[in-house]
């Protein structure tokens, strides 16, 4: 939990959505970090209009290159962005390195669970569907991860898998043909050379 005073990472912050949430609601100071300069400058624009530049500070630079001081902060988050790491070791032994010793560190990220089968073709299509929209170097396993944690130092107080199966699941919006992906690809790749779309940074 944190309180007025306190120094909070947000670990590949984005445009920056939860850092003001988490600023507005404990008045902690808390600072992102993302290496796409079009997410600072909107993260900048954003926080400036709620009213948070000083609670909310964004920093362009790479997550596994960290430009701040060993025990910098008082804790850390991430929501959907250490997937994005290559290595994930490199990822979470700088985010261990900038945090005060006993600080809380929470990771709120795509993972599979051992209900995932690799045999079964529907599942990996879903996993790779995932991976390729969201750019990701390939799904990790839950408890990797938290071996992963462990390694670099960090003692895991709990983990939890937080999707509870609905009615219908998620993914089912996420099926389409050949046809509507192209279609996707295409007109994305457009707007983006026409400069209304950011250019990607794959």
């Amino acid at each position: 939990m944190s309180s007025p005073g306190d120094r909070i990472l947000d670990v590949g912050c984005g445009v920056g959505g939860p850092m003001r949430a988490i600023a507005a609601h404990s008045r902690a100071k808390v600072v992102g970090i993302t290496i796409n300069d079009y997410q600072v400058n909107r993260a900048r624009m954003h926080n400036k209009k709620a009213g948070l530049d000083s609670l909310c500070e964004v920093v362009q630079g790479n997550f596994l290159e960290m430009p701040f001081p060993e025990n910098s902060f008082d804790g850390a988050y991430s929501i959907e962005a250490t997937c994005h790491a290559p290595k994930l070791e490199e990822v979470y032994a700088e985010i261990f390195r900038v945090l005060k010793p006993g600080s809380l560190y929470v990771s709120y990220e795509w993972v599979t669970t051992d209900k995932f089968k690799s045999s079964d073709p529907e599942q990996v299509e879903v996993i790779q569907g995932i991976e390729r929209g969201d750019a990701l170097p390939g799904l990790r396993n839950y408890t990797d991860i938290a071996e992963t944690a462990r390694k670099v130092g960090f003692e895991v107080v709990k983990e939890k898998d937080l999707a509870k199966p609905p009615a219908q699941p998620w993914w089912t919006r996420l099926k389409m043909g050949r046809i509507a992906y192209w279609r996707n690809h295409i007109v994305v790749t457009i707007l983006s050379a026409l400069g209304i779309a950011p250019k990607g940074n794959c």
